[in-house]
């Protein structure tokens, strides 16, 4: 049992690493899926000179750098071509994944496979050398380039080699062993954080070749929250809390959950006015296939599967009528820009052109609602007056605009918009445009709760 409660707080560790970027080498893990698929690495740009001063040896890394980052970009394009659809995936001998006790029996089921179906080593040798083959020979550059500066020492090419060796990014084959040696090597050199976290992922779960040791794992895991990386620290308060190699101490967990939720508070304020948005929405499996049983088979499998073509067809669609002047259509539009989709990124230009235009016909030049408008346009109204105020207030899409905020978002107000009622208390609270005033702050919080505002 505790054995699987390791591989399970470490997997929930992986999926929060992502969240802290204030640590490690910082280098970039996600790529904006662009229009990119027609990048073509030319050689002859990435001839990279690696014996040279540390300077240069900077230089060269981050032009290395810019070669992979272009690459990934081009594989996670919309408009993939065929040819590179294979570099997406990674292919990995599975049993480095389960527990050290369970690998022997998980690698004899795959030799046990591979005599039925004839995959014999050299097949899967062939299969993986074929994936390296396939990458450009630009890529193949820039990859060597990293080896060899992180040979040399330098502490950035030996976190990119790591995390190359750990994912199997860009097209290279997954290595387990060697981005241990390398994780190793670089919190040697300079006890960074990152590199300390996954050696204790390592001990932790016993990936690749390395034998599982809790002792370990807690020694590497601890010194790397010690430095207060966030992950570290989320998973420490983990097992002392759950008891993974540790006595249970729910104090222990206690302090570490607090630091981890005092710095996520302080990111969250230090950001404009009302704090940053929240992480955007993460793709599910199920939002391509239904789920594991098909659609309408489960609570995240209940409505029809969209695609990229069903979504840009009716994004088109509503962008026509949106032209022809219908409200719902634009107010639709403002909503997915602003908070950003997975096929849309979050354009607050966008999603203020589009509320532009809602404000231009339901409102006057003075700031009235036009007369004549029915129950729903009144509605949006109010919408609409609520968003634009808060985008001048924090300065999206637009230069920031106190006046403005203040005379849209009491606009909103007037007309019972519980998000517009949140805002104006936070200018009154804080001395935005208006005198300072704690019970009229208070009094429009309490409007805001009265309609459901979360705050």
């Amino acid at each position: 049992m505790r054995i699987s409660l390791s591989l399970v707080v470490w997997t929930l560790a992986l999926g929060i690493a992502a969240l802290d970027t204030d640590h490690g080498a910082g280098v970039r893990r996600d790529s904006d899926a662009g229009h990119v698929a027609k990048i073509r690495i030319q050689e002859s740009e990435h001839t990279l000179d690696i014996h040279s001063p540390t300077d240069n040896r900077q230089a060269s890394f981050e032009k290395a750098l810019k070669v992979l980052q272009q690459y990934q970009s081009s594989l996670k394009s919309h408009n993939m071509p065929g040819r590179y659809e294979s570099q997406l995936k990674t292919y990995r001998d599975i049993s480095s994944f389960f527990p050290k006790v369970a690998r022997e029996y998980v690698q004899g089921a795959a030799r046990v496979f591979s005599s039925v179906f004839g995959l014999t080593d050299r097949t899967a040798a062939r299969y993986a050398s074929h994936r390296r083959n396939s990458q450009p020979k630009g890529v193949k550059q820039a990859i060597q380039t990293v080896r060899k500066l992180a040979e040399q020492g330098h502490e950035e090419s030996l976190f990119a080699l790591a995390e190359i060796e750990m994912y199997g990014k860009y097209g290279s084959a997954l290595e387990l062993d060697l981005a241990f040696e390398h994780y190793q090597q670089l919190a040697d050199i300079s006890g960074n954080a990152t590199a300390q976290y996954m050696l204790g992922l390592f001990y932790a779960v016993g990936l690749g070749s390395t034998e599982q040791q809790n002792g370990m794992s807690l020694l590497y895991t601890t010194l790397s929250a010690i430095q207060g990386y966030i992950p570290a620290e989320a998973t420490l308060a983990f097992k002392y809390l759950s008891g993974i190699g540790v006595p249970v101490s729910c104090n222990k967990a206690l302090s570490y959950y607090q630091s981890v939720a005092r710095k996520a508070i302080q990111y969250y304020n230090s950001g404009p006015v009302m704090g940053r948005h929240m992480p955007d929405y993460r793709a599910r499996l199920s939002d391509d296939n239904g789920g594991a049983y098909g659609v309408r088979t489960g609570p995240y499998s209940l409505h029809k599967v969209v695609n990229r073509k069903s979504f840009d067809e009716l994004l088109l669609y509503h962008q026509q009528n949106a032209l022809k002047g219908d409200i719902k259509a634009s107010m639709t539009l403002v909503d997915l820009f602003y908070h950003g989709h997975r096929f849309a990124p979050r354009n607050f230009a966008l999603a203020l052109k589009y509320l532009r235009q809602v404000n231009t016909h339901l409102f006057t030049q003075q700031g009235e609602l036009r007369k004549g408008l029915v129950q729903s346009e009144v509605n949006a109204a109010a919408q609409a007056a609520g968003m634009y105020g808060i985008m001048c207030l924090r300065g999206e899409g637009q230069p920031v605009d106190t006046a403005a905020a203040l005379k849209w978002l009491k606009i909103g107000a007037k007309m019972g918009h519980g998000i517009s009622y949140n805002a104006l208390g936070v200018m009154y609270q804080a001395g935005i445009e208006v005198p300072p005033n704690r019970d009229r702050a208070i009094e429009l919080f309490k409007l805001a709760a009265e309609r459901r505002h979360q705050g």
